[in-house]
């Protein structure tokens, strides 16, 4: 009896032990040696990306395709539609490579990355971490992914093309000019209904008076509230065509909605904003600044049938999708 008990409990810390030892080595494996010294080998240029460390500053170079399959990664749920996944990589590709044309476009000119958090980019080691037990089957299906697209890019007039991207619409897509006050042909309003059936589609965030009125006057210290009901802090929105807000009325000044979304850390700048019993609730519809590429739109459709050229071609119409 004594050695069926000591044989029982072998093989039990040998099933428990065992994978949690190899998940420890293998993650320590991966995560080491991703990033490759800075090279001037041109032909070096269009297989490796560099991104900028947001917590140290330094530059990282990263093989393309492990760039595309942790960029990705950090994007979209796993379990998304690998038709959606595949244009999720193109758009990151033509991102990329649009800012590195056009460095002034980002505030130090590099796309950042923060591998920690996952913000822009995860490499194995942090996916292993993320991903868990199911691993090796989710990197499996990034990385068939990544060797398929790895050479595919969005173009515009024979130029990599400004795909961005966020998570869901309010409906529909924004237009640039609306949100950045940059007009592009590609980067128009187009239908993305499908977004509403997401579970990030609508969401209600409620402020406390005292609480709103410490942001208002810590952020407009120029705006003049104290002499108003809190009820008429806030006025008239206005909206642009493809419904996001565009300036919200505070006090008796118009407001970027895009500052509002940022001082109360907002989903989106399609809301509403109401008060009642000493508290502000604000309505939004959709995730993400809106322009581009809706990335639940995109598994929508990539589940109604279409594969990713025609998913991109409808978030950035007048495209081509072409090899490099």
């Amino acid at each position: 009896m004594k050695n069926f008990i000591g044989i029982f409990m072998f093989l039990l810390f040998v099933n428990f032990a065992v994978p949690v030892a190899y998940y420890k080595i293998y993650s320590n494996l991966l995560s080491a040696d991703v990033y490759i010294e800075n090279t001037e080998d041109s032909e070096k240029e269009d297989k490796f990306v560099t991104l900028m460390d947001s917590n140290s500053g330094k530059l990282m170079e990263i093989p393309l395709k492990d760039y595309l399959i942790g960029a990705a990664a950090c994007e979209m749920p796993a379990l998304y539609n690998r038709e959606a996944i595949k244009a999720q990589m193109i758009a990151s590709h033509s991102y990329y490579l649009y800012c590195r044309q056009h460095p002034d476009w980002l505030e130090n000119g590099y796309i950042t990355a923060d591998i920690k958090n996952m913000k822009g980019f995860a490499d194995s080691g942090r996916l292993m971490e993320f991903w868990q037990m199911d691993y090796y089957t989710y990197y499996e299906k990034f990385e068939k992914c990544a060797e398929e697209v790895m050479d595919m890019v969005v173009t515009y007039d024979g130029q990599p093309a400004l795909t961005s991207y966020y998570a869901v619409s309010c409906g529909k897509t924004a237009d640039s000019k609306e949100v950045w006050g940059q007009s592009l042909p590609y980067l128009i309003s187009v239908d993305s209904r499908q977004d509403g059936i997401s579970d990030s589609y609508m969401k209600i965030t409620e402020i406390p008076k005292d609480n709103m009125y410490s942001l208002l006057r810590l952020n407009y210290p120029n705006i003049d509230i104290d002499n108003l009901e809190a009820e008429k802090w806030f006025g008239d929105v206005i909206y642009t065509q493809s419904g996001y807000a565009s300036y919200i009325t505070v006090g008796s000044d118009m407001v970027p909605a895009g500052q509002i979304r940022d001082v109360m850390k907002l989903p989106s700048t399609c809301m509403m904003i109401f008060y009642e019993d000493e508290v502000f609730s604000i309505a939004t519809k959709g995730y993400g600044h809106g322009v581009g590429l809706s990335q639940h739109g995109a598994n929508c459709m990539a589940l109604e049938g279409k594969n990713y050229k025609e998913i991109l071609a409808h978030y950035f119409p007048g495209t081509k999708v072409e090899k490099l």
